[in-house]
Parts: structure tokens; sequence; C-alpha cells
């Protein structure tokens, strides 16, 4: 039994209709199972790196707009001192 086993794979048709002919190889892939399984696994890698990526800018903007948000709260914070100096 292998690990690649455990691993939840994108049915062939999708595979086929999303992966581009450079990792689906469809010529070496529709005849060979094991081949088909590795430019599978291929695919399946290719997408988590441009997930993980995704994830990683998006943590990113995330932290961009809490330190904006931070920014406003002590502003907001600060304004209300200032309006009771300009009442009295």
């Amino acid at each position: 039994r292998s690990k690649h086993e455990e691993i939840e794979l994108v049915s062939l048709e999708e595979f086929y209709k999303e992966a581009p002919p450079e990792i689906s190889r469809p010529a070496i892939t529709l005849t060979d199972p094991h081949q088909q399984t590795l430019a599978r696994l291929d695919w399946e890698l290719e997408q988590r790196k441009r997930l993980a990526e995704r994830y990683k800018e998006c943590l990113t903007s995330k932290e961009k707009i809490l330190k904006e948000i931070e920014v406003k709260k002590e502003y907001l914070s600060s304004l209300q001192p200032r309006l009771n100096s300009i009442m009295q």
C-alpha cells in the first residue's frame, strides 16, 4: 500500500479538463495507469503550491488590514479627549 492512496485526487475527467497538457500528457497517461497516477500527483502538488501561495498572500493582506484598523482605532480613541478640550 502506498502513501498516495490516502490522498483524494480529483476525478480523471476533471484532471484532463483542468490540468495543462504538459502535466496531463494525455498521449502517454491515457494508456499507462502508472504514468497517469504520477501526472495526477504532479497536478495535485501544483495546485497545493498555488493554494499555499494564495494563502500567504491572504495572510499578508489580512495583517495589513488589521494594522490599518488598529491605527484607525487609536485615532478614534484620541479624538474624544480632543473634542472635550475643544468643548471646554
